[in-house]
């Protein structure tokens, strides 16, 4: 979430692009940043597209990104708002907007038919290829007065994972919770502990006004995480980089919450993972 950097949310007229829209709208002006809505036409060109290359450049003159114009400053009517229509597969056409952008929001479901895009592999296949952070936005089954969870390893704690919870905790004003799932037992939780305390000691310190605590549990963190997301305003889970071919890009954490959670996720691309 950096304010250099423009959010960007895609949308297909349907009401899960609108509510990812908000979401996205509300994200935009607490980080003071600028939000851009994306809507990708469908490219019907088929063996032509691929053998002539791009036809030519859409129309800007589109009533989605106009009634998302309307919306996003609906919510935020300060915030800086452009819009952008693009051709092709949405799969392919997302991830490529993402390698300036600060962060990606995107539904899980669209219309039936030719418009519904935004189906749950789009979103995936988005999650799992773009450049910047992604949120996949699903309704809050507790939408005001949650938390920002982050699933991180205390012996290995992601720096892009920790820096996108602070900053996403910081600006959405909620507390943020550390959740350390598959605790070992013995002298090797006792470390594991003391060296994510330390953390949260240098966390509390440059960051004094923010509730910062870890959980720990001996449960599975993915299924831990799903659970607590019940009362959770955004879970944020690292996506795991295997570098082989036909691997899922999320890994199974990623995968599993998008699945199974009750808030909207954020997966964010790390380098060590």
């Amino acid at each position: 979430m950096d304010t250099l950097h423009p959010f960007l949310v895609a949308v297909d007229g349907s009401d899960d692009g609108w509510a990812a829209l908000e979401w996205a709208a509300g994200a935009a002006a607490g980080a003071g940043a600028p939000l851009q809505v994306l809507h990708v036409v469908q490219d019907n060109t088929g063996l032509a597209g691929v053998l002539l290359g791009p036809g030519p450049e859409p129309s800007q003159d589109n009533p989605v990104t106009e009634e998302g114009l309307h919306r996003a400053r609906a919510v935020a009517p300060d915030l800086e708002v452009s819009t952008r229509v693009l051709v092709g597969d949405p799969k392919h056409v997302l991830p490529g907007q993402t390698r300036n952008a600060a962060l990606l929001v995107v539904g899980t479901r669209g219309l039936s038919g030719l418009r519904g895009w935004l189906a749950g592999s789009v979103s995936r296949a988005v999650a799992g290829h773009a450049r910047c952070p992604v949120v996949v936005h699903k309704p809050a089954e507790n939408p005001v007065g949650g938390t920002v969870l982050a699933g991180v390893d205390p012996l290995d704690v992601v720096p892009e994972v920790l820096s996108f919870a602070l900053r996403a905790a910081r600006q959405l004003s909620l507390p943020l919770r550390l959740v350390v799932g598959d605790t070992p037992a013995g002298e090797r939780a006792d470390g594991a502990r003391e060296l994510l305390e330390e953390t949260l000691a240098g966390v509390r310190a440059d960051h004094p006004a923010l509730d910062v605590e870890a959980e720990y549990s001996a449960r599975n963190e993915t299924e831990w995480l799903v659970e607590l997301s019940r009362t959770a305003e955004l879970v944020i889970v690292g996506r795991e980089l295997s570098g082989v071919l036909l691997t899922d890009p999320l890994g199974r954490a990623a995968d599993a919450l998008l699945d199974q959670a009750h808030c909207p996720v954020a997966v964010v691309p790390t380098r060590n993972l």
